[in-house]
């Protein structure tokens, strides 16, 4: 017999006798029970993200060997305890806290860059952050300010999509609670689909949107219980609580609409919390982390509220350390805490009542899933779906029959209706020089048809007037080919200067246009368009001297138009990253009844990168007409607030302009994703030319300029002060709210 087969043959009682003691350990672990007087009951209170807290106060009861026999959790206190009671590491359950992208998740949206282009594609208009609906005959408006969606797939993520009959089932028996929003009783979940339970116990009334399940609107646990100490008792002889919430204003706090929302808010749940308090018996451990400078919207800052629960409760050891129990039992313990694997998927069904949107669309893409692909890979399926606009939510249940798991996908169409109507303004003042305020509205038809046909309207009232319609029409429902047509009028106003920047003329062109296209959606990256056009241009005098132009010129021109977008910016309005290109090149064709053979084009190229809170965006701009004749009063302009800062706006006409531009900006502070972006400061150093200037007809030489400003990216749009000079030009100051700059 060979040596070697000796040698193996040799060792085989051993490794017998090694697998036979892993066997037993596992089997141990599998069965271990505490003792009647071992192990602690954990309530974790509601508070926002100073939940997070939470996190601090498990590592420490980790540190100290404390067993856990059952948690209670209210709003943030429910994620926490719910993903803990599942099984999840403290310290993944805190990679994943910091790796999120919180102002993402929070602003109900999903990544602009990952929206297909034609949902985003009036994102630089300036209308307000807030889409209403028109249905029926009514307004209507949404049921939250965010949207819950993104939050509630991260949830399912972090739960691996857990589903028991009794929650008593998990590693750690669990319970979570929330409100009925009709009587305001607490509703405590204690089985079903743990995503669900969680999502429902942090629906805060108004911000997210709430949660509907066995006939019973559920908001916020913390309107009702938000420490739910009665419900560990049950199941626990000593307790340890954990409050997080925010502590009431002083009278002197109260100082404005938000503190008194903020306090009202406050002494609601502070008497619920009261109440459960003098449920506590001796021996109970009450923890309060010291959270001060933190609010339940420091989300970014989780990290650092994670360590203050690690030192409110390593402050309070020697209370804790009374439930340790041996390293080598709580090892036993610690080892049924163990993440389930990620379901897998058998088959996809849709349950839906569609009343517009093309469901049987829908049904096709979700239901292709093949046999043993991941629920996660659907889930990216439903990221897809939902990035298309049409749902408020994207829900779904897995049932396992017969050793198949079966999702349901149930689309909830969006409250407001399939239409949509957007308000929006934008201001312009400079010192000296003219101000100018305009009025924007829209109203969109969707889902004309099964392809997904809309109607769209636009409206501008003010300096510059525009009135739009157009028929956009898919060629089917999963093409992305389309035709487009559309009917607009527009008056531009072409203001005269002198050379000491004054105004003495003024020239309106009325432009009446046709236009009939075809192109294709070029996914989430942009959109190309070729087509044909028929537009006629009033031009009259409207201020000044009429030897500029003693009449009205009527002129015709058609022919060929191309367009090309590609837009890949973070935000249109206050862009961080990203990039954005907008070309469109028309050809005019006598033969087609144009007065002349002219050729126009329009270009913008732009570029974001940010490095910590500073951000540069770099620019390009080009516009021109090229064979234009002496009476053609279509005219490109330069001069306004970052467009040749210090001179005014629209000051230097020509035939041709360029203009690029460097801004740098430093986000200062965030604001909360209702409000808006954040505060910045920056600067900006510009550099412009224009070629055949009306007022002399020679090309101009390259003409710099330059800004300092303080802005904030509002639901408003951007907001600017800011002061600017130019060669050649004058010291302004500028008061803008707009995206078009």
């Amino acid at each position: 017999m060979p040596s070697a087969i000796k040698r193996i043959l040799n060792q085989l009682p051993k490794l017998l006798l090694i697998t036979a003691a892993l066997l037993t350990l596992s089997a141990q672990a599998q069965t271990f029970e505490l003792e009647p007087d071992e192990g602690v009951g954990v309530v974790l209170g509601g508070g926002g993200a100073r939940g997070f807290a939470h996190l601090g106060v498990l590592r420490e009861l980790q540190r100290l060997h404390v067993p856990i026999r059952c948690i209670a959790g209210t709003s943030a206190g429910a994620l926490v305890g719910g993903m803990y009671a599942n099984g999840m590491d403290l310290d993944e359950m805190a990679a994943d806290f910091r790796d999120a992208n919180w102002d993402q998740l929070l602003s109900g949206r999903l990544p602009r860059s990952d929206i297909p282009y034609d949902k985003k594609r009036d994102d630089y208009k300036n209308y307000l952050d807030v889409t209403f609906g028109f249905q029926d005959g009514q307004l209507r408006v949404p049921r939250s300010a965010i949207n819950s969606q993104q939050i509630e797939m991260f949830i399912r993520k972090l739960t691996r999509d857990r589903q028991l009959d009794s929650f008593d089932q998990l590693p750690i028996p669990f319970r979570a609670v929330a409100t009925d929003l009709a009587n305001g009783e607490a509703v405590v979940f204690d089985k079903g689909p743990l995503a669900d339970a969680l999502r429902a116990s942090m629906a805060v009334p108004g911000l997210f949107d709430l949660v509907e399940t066995n006939g019973r609107l559920l908001v916020d646990g913390g309107l009702a219980r938000n420490l739910p100490i009665q419900d560990v008792k049950q199941c626990a002889k000593h307790l340890i609580v954990v409050d997080v919430s925010t502590p009431t204003l002083s009278k002197d706090q109260i100082n404005s609409l938000f503190d008194v929302v903020a306090q009202t808010s406050n002494l609601m749940m502070s008497r619920n919390v009261k109440e459960q308090l003098a449920l506590l018996s001796p021996g109970d451990v009450l923890i309060r982390p010291d959270l001060n400078g933190y609010t339940t919207a420091s989300f970014g800052q989780n990290q650092e509220i994670i360590q203050r629960g690690v030192v409110a409760a390593s402050a309070q050891s020697q209370e804790l350390a009374r439930y340790a129990i041996s390293p080598q039992r709580y090892t036993a313990w610690q080892e049924r805490l163990k993440l389930p694997p990620n379901p897998v998927v058998n088959d996809v069904r849709v349950k839906s009542d569609s009343r517009y949107v093309n469901v049987d669309g829908l049904t096709a893409v979700v239901s292709g899933a093949a046999a043993g692909e991941s629920v996660s890979s659907v889930r990216e399926k439903l990221r897809d779906i939902f990035a298309g606009g049409d749902y408020d939510q994207l829900s779904y249940s897995i049932d396992s029959s017969n050793g198949r798991n079966v999702m349901t996908v149930m689309p909830l169409e969006k409250s407001i209706g399939p239409n949509a109507l957007h308000f929006g303004l934008s201001l312009d003042s400079a010192t000296p020089g003219d101000s100018s305020f305009s009025f924007l509205a829209s109203y969109q038809r969707n889902w004309l048809n099964a392809a997904g046909g809309s109607w769209r309207n636009e409206m501008t009232v003010g300096k510059d007037k525009l009135f739009k319609t157009e028929l956009y029409q898919p060629w089917s429902y999963d093409t992305p080919l389309f035709a487009a047509v559309s009917l607009s009028y527009q008056q531009q106003p072409l203001s005269f200067y002198d050379a000491n920047h004054v105004k003495y003329a003024e020239v309106s062109n009325g432009i009446t246009a046709v236009n009939a296209d075809i192109g294709t959606v070029l996914g989430r990256y942009g959109e190309f368009r070729l087509g044909l056009f028929d537009s006629r241009v009033e031009s009259y005098l409207s201020l000044g001297d009429s030897a500029l132009l003693p009449g009205t010129i009527n002129h015709s021109y058609a022919g060929v138009r191309a367009k090309l977008v590609i837009d890949q910016f973070d935000n249109p309005r206050w862009p961080r990253a990203g990039y954005f290109m907008n070309t469109v090149v028309t050809s005019a064709l006598p033969a087609m009844g144009s007065y002349n053979s002219s050729r126009d084009y329009d270009a913008i190229v732009e570029g974001v990168k940010t490095f910590g809170d500073i951000t540069f965006r770099l620019t390009g701009k080009a516009k021109g007409i090229i064979d234009r004749k002496p009476d053609d009063y279509r005219l490109e302009s330069l001069g306004g607030f970052l467009n040749l800062t210090g001179y005014q706006t629209g000051e230097l006409l020509g035939e041709k302009v360029a203009l690029s531009r460097l801004m740098v900006y430093w986000r200062a502070a965030s604001l909360p994703s209702v409000l808006g972006s954040g505060l910045y400061a920056g600067v900006s150093a510009e550099v412009g030319r224009v070629w055949s200037n009306v007022a002399d007809g020679q090309n101009t030489q390259w003409i710099p300029a330059g800004s300092v400003f303080l802005a904030a990216d509002t639901i408003l749009g951007p907001f600017f002060l800011g002061v600017g000079n130019a060669k050649n030009g004058k010291l302004s100051g500028y008061i803008y709210l707009g995206a078009d700059y």
